[in-house]
């Protein structure tokens, strides 16, 4: 009779840490999701160039083309929204054909006299709509802009288009869990846990930037001398959610 009682005694501290340790069955899944749309607006880059016998005369010369950008710009056909940063500027020396930059200060007579300067001034444009782009960057070539590119520039809302990615993992998610609870013939229960499975990894290429000024009043359309066509590629934002699932009979 003691062996038993001992035996029953220990049965009854044992069983409720079994107990204890015993999880409820689960299905744990991965949802990825996509959005796209297409973009609103889009970056322009391009250098402008002043050529001068002096400093003062370059920087005027690039003061000149800028002038004609800016007064160009409103003109284009479709009137599109243009805001206008500026990048790296310099000015540079000229010198005299045949002299080497040899790491060291140069002499400013002689055979490596200063024959001119040169004024640069890098630009970004943000173009809005998009589709406006290609006229834009045509004109900066024509007015003499060199290293004209465009980049697909991005939404202005980013926040939905990244909710939009979002929803689509936690749908994708769910339909994982039914096909797997359905295989396992048994039921999908309430969600237990989700987790952001790309926390702090949804990346903008788009720069920011402020709100666009109103519009002009009605200016004669620019002549471009080859208007360019230019569609950029969507915009995608995707998503990864881990969400597990519980079970029922």
């Amino acid at each position: 009779m003691r062996k038993i009682a001992l035996t029953a005694c220990l049965l009854s501290v044992v069983t409720p840490a079994l107990a204890a340790e015993v999880q409820p069955p689960t299905i744990a899944v991965i949802g990825s999701g996509r959005a796209e749309r297409l973009a609103d607006y889009a970056l322009l880059n391009f250098t402008l160039r002043g050529e001068g016998v002096t400093a003062p005369q370059a920087v005027k010369a690039l003061a000149d083309a800028q002038a004609r950008l800016d007064a160009s710009l409103p003109k284009l056909p479709g009137k599109p929204a243009a805001e206008t940063r500026s990048a790296t500027l310099q000015i540079r020396e000229v010198r005299a054909k045949g002299c080497e930059n040899r790491g060291y200060p140069l002499p400013t007579a002689g055979d490596c006299a200063v024959v001119g300067m040169i004024a640069t001034q890098g630009f970004q444009v943000r173009i809005s709509p998009a589709t406006r782009a290609g006229d834009a960057a045509s004109l900066v070539a024509q007015i003499g802009g060199a290293d004209v590119n465009v980049s697909n520039g991005g939404v202005n809302d980013e926040k939905a288009l990244e909710d939009a990615a979002m929803r689509d993992a936690v749908a994708d998610a769910r339909h994982q869990a039914e096909l797997l609870a359905a295989a396992s013939s048994v039921k999908l229960g309430p969600v237990i846990r989700v987790q952001d499975g790309q926390t702090n990894q949804i990346v903008v290429t788009a720069s920011s930037f402020a709100a666009p000024p109103p519009p002009p009043p009605p200016i004669p359309p620019v002549q471009l001398s080859s208007p360019l066509n230019y569609t950029p590629q969507p915009v995608v934002r995707t998503a990864r959610v881990m969400v597990t699932y519980g079970l029922e009979p």
